[in-house]
Parts: C-alpha cells; structure tokens; sequence
C-alpha cells in the first residue's frame, strides 16, 4: 500500500486488521480519483483461500470487485449466464448501516465480489477504519 500511495499517488482510505478486531486477515484501502484498490494478506498461515491462490499464481489480483444497484437480481443473471456462485449473497452490517455482498467465478481463478450498498453511510465497508 505504502507504494501505492509514495510512488503512484494514491491516497490512504481505510484500514481492516487485528486492531480493529480481524483475526484473519489486513486490508489497507488506497484511492485515485475512483479507483480504489483493497491489498489484503493473510495474517496467519494456514489461510487456504489465500494460500491456495499464491501457490498456484504468485502474488496478483484475486479478486475484481464491482459496485452494483442489485447484488440478487446480477447473481442471478450470472449464474443463467454460467458463472459460478461462489458466495451465495450476505448482508455485513455495522454502526454507518448494511452492505450485501456476494462472490462469482466467470473464468479462471479470479473472482468478483458484488457490493450493494443498502444505504451504507461508512467510511468504505463494514469492518474498516481511517487508516493508522
């Protein structure tokens, strides 16, 4: 992230790690413009989601995430269309309000996370903080 933000000029957003109570994993938050970009690792060994991604590619992108307007009504298109549901849609909430999510597969090992926004009023998502 401290890369991100000294050479390419993003900015700090928020913060996801054992100080605000993740056991499993650290998401820093960094953002140009509309870009944002989640860098996450693995806390503990034995993270078999993680892991298994690393063996296999190295570090890369895991994960493309999309802001929707309708989280069900995209998984459901999706899966008509062949993805594979990966996470069947959940909603985390927190004090600032509820976001639903869900995770599909298209092609390869990459995944998409699906962010319905169901009037968050937080800083990013649930979970996160200003950064340190």
């Amino acid at each position: 992230a401290s890369y991100y933000c000294n050479k390419l000029g993003f900015e700090e957003l928020a913060y996801r790690g054992l100080e605000t109570g993740s056991r499993e994993v650290v998401s820093h938050v960094v953002k140009q413009d509309k870009i944002v970009f989640v860098l996450s690792s693995a806390l503990n060994p034995g993270n078999e989601e993680m892991g298994e991604h690393l063996v296999k590619h190295g570090d890369g992108v895991k994960d493309v995430a999309f802001e929707v307007e309708d989280c069900d009504f995209i998984v459901q298109k999706a899966k008509e269309r062949g993805a594979v549901v990966v996470k069947e849609p959940w909603v985390e909430e927190d004090k600032f309000g509820k976001v639903k999510f869900a995770v599909i597969q298209t092609y390869g090992d990459t995944t998409h996370t699906l962010i319905e926004k169901l009037s968050y009023k937080g800083l990013f998502l649930p979970g996160f903080l200003p950064p340190l």
